[in-house]
């Protein structure tokens, strides 16, 4: 089984150096593995038909060979049943130059599903993949649970992909939802998939969130018996943070890199009000309904006095990112973290709380766009 990253989001690849340090990371981990298959990589996506340019493939195959099992991808978009030689030339070449894995993606593909397209799909890998040696994962169009209702002829793809995939491949599968609380659903997915999927878990994933990121512990993450790769955010520092939980989920001792700087607190921070997409973590949960109830005039001195004393952190956090790797990426998110503390201690300071808040959120400086605004406030009723 393999355990590890799948570099699968929208947005800015990660550096050669950001992901070789990710790589390095992993190499502890029993079953380590990074599958690349960056969604705004020109070469693995859009530009699929064409070679890499020298520089970036050398790049590639410096990652692979090492203590961490390598998987090259490509995503054919649009692809044409005869064009399965140029596809196979480019997945052979990273054969030869030394992939531990090989994968084509056929996620996110603008054509209805049904058993048609599964049959040209796999036909297509088959032809592109036929007689390979390596580790062989696809990823069907019809990926977690909830396609099977959302698109017309799911069903039909499904079953047409559990009969024709061949029998030591495996499939990714995103749980019940693209991004799932839960990954409750293997067993359904295996009769689904026809074998033990490979579980693409899209809980770190940023490029839907752009204000914020994920940094949940992971203990209670990985299904029994199945492969996993972690979808992080496409901002490094977190996926660096993320990679860590990882490993100390899986049960290696708990190691702070160097990467990430020394203002741990600032981490601490971040992690308990950028949780989960759900929720905060326990300690910020507690924190906010504390703040909840200060704003309406109870135990307001003690608030404050946190408030004041996570905002100094935050600002040291903030200081030290310019001379982390990636962190000028991770600056937007903690700036609005620091900015909203901010906010609700001078509130919490004025003489009437909720109409300073109001002020300071809504009319001073408006934190949302207007559309934004418009749907917050639908959600709640205005």
């Amino acid at each position: 089984m393999y355990l590890g990253i799948v570099e699968g989001f929208y947005g800015k690849p990660f550096t050669h150096r950001q992901r070789l340090m990710l790589i390095e990371e992993l190499s502890e981990l029993e079953g380590a593995s990074y599958f690349y298959a960056p969604k705004n990589d020109p070469w693995h996506r859009l530009l699929w038909r064409e070679e890499y340019p020298s520089d970036r493939w050398n790049e590639l195959r410096n990652c692979m060979g090492g203590a961490t099992s390598f998987f090259f991808s490509i995503s054919p978009w649009m692809f044409r049943d005869r064009e399965w030689r140029t596809a196979r030339e480019k997945l052979l070449r990273a054969e030869d130059a030394g992939a531990s894995g090989l994968g084509i993606l056929f996620d996110d593909v603008p054509e209805e599903s049904g058993s048609e397209l599964a049959a040209r799909q796999l036909s297509f890998a088959e032809k592109a993949l036929k007689d390979t040696a390596l580790p062989v994962i696809l990823c069907p169009s019809v990926y977690c649970g909830e396609f099977m209702e959302r698109f017309n002829g799911a069903c039909g793809y499904l079953e047409a992909w559990r009969k024709l995939i061949p029998e030591k491949w495996t499939s990714f599968w995103t749980g019940p939802e693209v991004v799932s609380r839960e990954l409750s659903d293997m067993e359904k997915a295996s009769e689904l998939l026809g074998g033990r999927p490979a579980v693409w878990d899209n809980l770190t994933a940023t490029d839907y969130a752009l204000r914020r990121i994920f940094l949940p512990g992971l203990s209670e993450r990985f299904p029994e018996g199945y492969s996993w790769f972690l979808n992080p955010s496409e901002i490094f520092p977190a996926a660096l943070y993320c990679v860590m939980e990882l490993k100390a989920a899986s049960g290696l001792p708990r190691q702070w890199p160097e990467a990430l700087g020394e203002q741990s607190r600032g981490w601490e921070l971040m992690q308990e009000f950028h949780c989960t997409p759900w929720k905060a973590g326990d300690t910020g949960e507690e924190i906010i309904a504390r703040i909840s109830e200060a704003l309406d005039g109870r135990n307001a001195a003690e608030a404050l006095q946190w408030l004041d004393g996570a905002a100094e952190d935050m600002k040291k956090f903030i200081e030290g990112l310019p001379v982390i790797e990636g962190g000028w990426g991770l600056m937007p998110v903690a700036r609005d973290l620091y900015r909203t503390m901010s906010i609700l201690a001078r509130s919490l300071q004025s003489d009437a709380p909720g109409k300073t808040l109001n002020y300071l959120m809504r009319e001073r400086l408006p934190y949302e766009n207007p559309l934004t605004e418009l749907a917050a406030g639908k959600c709640l009723g205005g």
